[in-house]
């Protein structure tokens, strides 16, 4: 199977369930937290999400059950996993190639070697080469020290800004880290500098109950506010906005000044989405 196929496929089956939905574009969009060219590129096959997060959200914002979201994971991993890599550009026979030493006067970085000498060299006595050899090495050894990490610095792509830093522990688990933004709808409270507390919003002890004032911790957030979230979650109480548009996705967030050193943000009071493994 080739990647437009695979890619069609699970296209095919993001329309489906929109199309059977009945919802607009733009309603999903509120749902889902998702911007709706990005929505509209994901069903047209033009573009493949990176991360499950954004299909997930996208399936039950349709209604979506849970053998269809299975099948659709499916689908988009197999989609995914046929990316094409990218492919080293071709070299003219009149450039030099990427194992070539490149020209230089100094200035660029690179050192310029002088020609040698034509003029005959005495043999260096066997003690004279003998205290040489820890120096060449040496020299020898920083210098592929230095290659090595200045292909590193060419050759590693590009971050996207919205992918999760990975952060190792002390007592070495790994886990992602992504920076959410906080949002607060009502006008006033977006304009104001001051941090009143009729706009501050609470952050819930436990997202799969009912989020009211029983179900928050200490900590209050404002609008514009940054928090550090490591994972989302899909299924919990859902929470409306001051509009209407509502949304059952979390975020969990990490606080060292509260107990547990978590909280959650309800996904409508951000307008990111960044990519992050579910909450287990």
């Amino acid at each position: 199977m080739t990647l437009a196929e695979e890619a069609e496929q699970f296209a095919a089956r993001l329309r489906m369930l929109k199309e059977r939905s009945g919802s607009s574009f733009e309603a999903l969009a509120r749902q889902t937290g998702i911007s709706r060219s990005s929505l509209h590129r994901y069903c047209a096959g033009t573009k493949l999400p990176a991360g499950y997060g954004p299909v997930h959200a996208f399936a039950k914002a349709c209604g979506a059950s849970s053998e269809e979201l299975r099948e659709l994971h499916r689908l988009w991993a197999l989609a995914d996993a046929a990316r094409p890599s990218a492919a080293p550009a071709a070299t003219s026979p009149n450039e030099p190639s990427a194992d070539d030493p490149p020209p230089g006067d100094g200035r660029d970085g690179w050192k310029v070697v002088a020609e040698p000498s034509s003029r005959p060299v005495a043999p260096a006595s066997r003690e004279h080469r003998r205290a040489r050899r820890p120096v060449v090495v040496a020299a020898v050894t920083i210098s592929l020290v230095a290659t090595a990490t200045t292909a590193f610095v060419m050759l590693a792509p590009e971050r996207d800004p919205g992918e999760p830093t990975v952060v190792k522990s002390q007592q070495g688990t790994v886990s992602a880290i992504a920076p959410v933004r906080v949002f607060n709808i009502e006008g006033n409270c977006k304009k104001r500098e001051e941090r009143v507390p009729s706009c501050s919003m609470g952050l819930a002890r436990d997202p799969r109950r009912k989020y009211d004032a029983n179900n928050v911790v200490g900590h209050r957030v404002w609008h514009d506010d940054v928090l550090n979230a490591d994972c989302v979650l899909y299924e919990g109480d859902r929470v409306e906005d001051e509009t209407g548009v509502g949304t059952t996705r979390w975020f969990r967030v990490r606080l060292p000044q509260v107990p547990g050193g978590v909280a959650w943000l309800p996904a409508v009071r951000t307008h990111d989405n960044p990519t992050l493994p579910i909450c287990a």
